[in-house]
C-alpha cells in the first residue's frame, strides 16, 4: 500500500512513469479523478458528476491500472490521496489550467484579439499619423503585442519575404509579385530650406524656383523610392535636379539642410523635427500642391487576422 504522507513538490518515480501513458488516458477519467480528489468521497463525487457510484469507481480503477500506480487509499466510501495521487493531482490541475489557457489563446488568435504584429518602418513612417494609429490599435486590441523594427526599404522587403515582419510602412510601393502595396495615408510634400535661403521668405515655394539648388535626396536602396518620385516632380517642373547628397532617411536629409548642403523635399510630418537653421515651407509644382503617400506593404498570402484589423484601422484613420 502506498504511503499516506502529505503533498510532495516532486513527482514520485511511479508518476514519472505514468506520464508516459498520458496519451492513452481519457480526459473524462482525469476530470473524474479531480472531482474525487476534491471530495475524497465516492458518493459525493458521483453526485457532482451526475453519475452513480459504481461507474465512477470503475473509471478511477481503470485510470490507476493504466498508470500502474494507486492514486487513492480506500476506506469504505471515503478515500485519501496517496503520495503519488497527491503529486498527480497537482500536475493534472496544472494540465487543465494550461489547456484552458491554450484554448482561450487559440480562440483569441482566431478572432484577432490576441497575438503579435511586427512592423518594419522607415524613420519618417514613425512620425505624423503613426502614433495615432498605434494608440487606437492598442485601445481596440489591448492583448496584441506590437513590435517595431526600424528598417530601410530594402531591409523591409527582405524581412517580409523571410517572414520576420508582418507589415512594412514605407513611402513608396514595391514591385514584388507576392506582396501588396496599399496607400493608407496622404500628406503634402514640403521643402526643407536653410533659414538663410532666399526662398525662405515665401509662404509657398514653387518647385520650379529650386532649379539651381543642390538637392539632398534619400533612398531606401530599393526601387521605386521616394527619390524617384521627387526626381519625377522636378521633371514635371521642367528640370532634372542637381543631386548633391544622397542619404537613407528623411531625417538625415534635414540635418544636411541645416548644415547648408542643399534643400530637401520631405513629407509634411517631418516638420515636427525642429532643427536649428531649418525652415519648412509648403511646396507646389506648376501651382499645384503635391502629396506624399504612406504605404502598407504585406505578403499577399498572409492569413493573419490581426494584419487585416491593423490595415482596416490604419486606413480609417488615414482617410479621416
Amino acid at each position: 500500500m502506498a504511503s499516506r504522507t502529505g503533498p510532495s513538490s516532486r513527482p514520485v518515480p511511479a508518476l514519472r512513469h505514468a506520464i508516459g501513458h498520458a496519451a492513452t488516458m481519457k480526459i473524462s477519467q482525469l476530470k473524474y479523478f479531480l472531482v474525487l480528489a476534491e471530495e475524497l468521497h465516492f458518493v459525493k463525487a458521483a453526485a457532482r458528476l451526475n453519475l452513480s457510484q459504481p461507474p465512477l469507481s470503475r473509471q478511477i480503477r481503470a485510470l490507476e491500472q493504466e498508470l500502474g500506480i494507486e492514486l487513492f487509499v480506500r476506506a469504505n466510501q471515503r478515500v485519501q490521496l496517496t503520495e503519488a495521487g497527491t503529486a498527480f493531482h497537482h500536475d493534472v490541475r496544472e494540465m487543465f489550467a494550461a489547456l484552458d489557457r491554450a484554448t482561450a489563446h487559440a480562440k483569441g488568435v482566431a478572432q484577432g484579439e490576441v497575438g503579435r504584429i511586427v512592423l518594419g518602418m522607415t524613420g519618417s513612417a514613425s512620425l505624423g499619423i503613426f502614433p495615432r494609429i498605434l494608440e487606437q490599435f492598442h485601445r481596440e486590441f489591448p492583448q496584441v503585442r506590437l513590435e517595431m523594427r526600424h528598417l530601410i526599404k530594402a531591409e523591409q522587403i527582405a524581412a517580409l519575404a523571410g517572414g520576420k515582419i508582418t507589415l512594412a510602412l514605407t513611402r513608396s510601393p514595391v514591385r514584388e509579385r507576392d506582396m501588396t502595396s496599399e496607400a493608407i495615408y496622404r500628406e503634402p510634400f514640403i521643402v526643407a530650406l536653410h533659414e538663410r535661403h532666399p526662398l525662405a521668405a515665401l509662404k509657398v515655394v514653387p518647385l520650379e524656383k529650386l532649379v539651381n539648388d543642390k538637392f539632398v535626396l534619400y533612398r531606401g536602396n530599393a526601387s521605386p523610392s521616394v527619390a524617384d518620385e521627387i526626381v519625377d516632380l522636378c521633371r514635371a517642373a521642367g528640370y532634372y535636379p542637381n543631386i548633391d547628397q544622397d542619404t537613407g532617411e528623411m531625417q538625415t536629409a534635414v540635418s544636411l539642410v541645416a548644415a547648408g548642403l542643399g534643400v530637401a523635399v520631405v513629407a509634411d510630418c517631418i516638420r515636427s523635427l525642429q532643427l536649428p537653421r531649418v525652415v519648412y515651407r509648403p511646396l507646389s509644382v506648376r501651382s499645384r500642391r503635391v502629396l506624399s503617400k504612406l504605404y502598407a506593404i504585406y505578403r499577399k498570402d498572409d492569413p493573419n487576422v490581426l494584419l487585416k484589423a491593423f490595415l482596416r484601422l490604419a486606413k480609417s484613420i488615414g482617410q479621416a
